[in-house]
């Protein structure tokens, strides 16, 4: 092991201007001399701290008072520094074409396991703590945008007033606020908000010729505030913020972002088929059979199917879900 002088910049600590100078060893393994034009003297290395060097920069040894030593040529392998031995081996690994490939996949397995279970996990969390105010706050918003979106009801009020006592039939908890509103650019649509309100549109009442169909739909509806699903749903579409959100525990960001999701709040297939099975729950306490909820599936994929068992509406079939599959979980507990 070659033990000669290695050349190294020197600062005191008092000026910025660079000295060149020698360093060899001295008898202890954990020391070593510096040597100067007119400077120099014995150092411990555990009174400094090493920082490797990273890119085209070199290695440094810092002291408490200021003193500085830069490893132009280096760090000497009879130099022992504390971490030196691990600072190498990330050296080699960051020169390493399989070590950043191998990295690479890792970070990617990562991000796509935070974005497929800790996001939908964190938001569940922040949905089913967020306190009742902001929910109020934020449904409130998000269903004034789907008022402007939508035009009053042109059914006659006593057809309305018949809509909305089907919902009182429902074991109403949380009970929620129905409105009958004239879909236009959401068309035959159905949405249950996070401030307990349910909008059901004219054209969704009208594709249906059985009270009972709607009454499966406010159900499936009433399974959506129940579970909040919107909320995680709109939540969860802000991404890795909810993570932040958690570690952070400033919502505020989040308040003025979810209205706007929670109008457009798409479920994911988990959330349908959870809605659906209260849905079938809650048409079997009342005695109806839960059938009337595949009727209308059918019915509303005969209007607005693209043909491969998914629907283009907003809500209701235009998830993940199949209808097929909706229809095999309703006449699964039916029987």
């Amino acid at each position: 092991m070659s033990t000669r002088p290695i050349i190294v910049r020197y600062f005191d600590g008092k000026t910025s201007k660079a000295h060149t100078a020698h360093i060899r060893p001295s008898i202890s393994p954990d020391s070593f001399v510096l040597e100067g034009d007119g400077f120099g003297g014995a150092y411990q290395t555990a009174d400094g701290e090493f920082m490797p060097s990273v890119g085209r920069s070199v290695g440094v040894l810092t002291f408490k008072n200021g003193e500085r030593i830069e490893f132009t040529d280096g760090v000497p392998s009879w130099l022992d520094l504390h971490h030196k031995r691990l600072f190498d081996k990330v050296s080699v690994m960051e020169g390493s074409f399989s070590w950043i490939l191998g990295s690479l996949v890792v970070v990617i397995i990562f991000m796509v396991g935070v974005l497929k279970f800790g996001v939908p996990l964190a938001s569940r969390h922040i949905a089913h703590s967020l306190p009742s105010d902001v929910l109020m706050e934020v449904g409130q918003k998000a269903e004034e945008q789907v008022m402007a979106l939508t035009k009053p009801s042109q059914l006659p009020k006593a057809r309305q007033d018949e809509i909305i006592a089907l919902y009182d039939k429902l074991d109403g908890n949380p009970k929620a606020k129905v409105l009958v509103r004239l879909g236009g650019v959401i068309g035959t649509n159905a949405l249950a908000i996070p401030n307990n309100t349910i909008i059901i549109t004219d054209e969704l009442i009208k594709l249906s010729d059985d009270d009972n169909e709607i009454l499966a739909v406010l159900a499936h509806e009433q399974g959506h505030l129940v579970h909040r699903h919107s909320l995680e749903q709109a939540i969860s579409s802000i991404g890795v913020g909810v993570l932040v959100i958690i570690i952070t525990g400033d919502a505020s960001d989040l308040v003025l972002a979810l209205p706007t999701m929670l109008a457009a709040a798409q479920y994911s297939q988990e959330a349908e088929m959870q809605a659906d099975k209260f849905a079938i729950d809650e048409l079997r306490r009342l005695g109806i059979s839960p059938i009337h909820l595949a009727n209308f599936f059918e019915k509303l994929e005969k209007e607005h199917g693209d043909g491969h068992g998914h629907s283009s509406m907003l809500s209701m079939l235009s998830t993940h879900p199949t209808t097929d599959k909706r229809i095999e979980q309703v006449k699964k507990h039916s029987d």
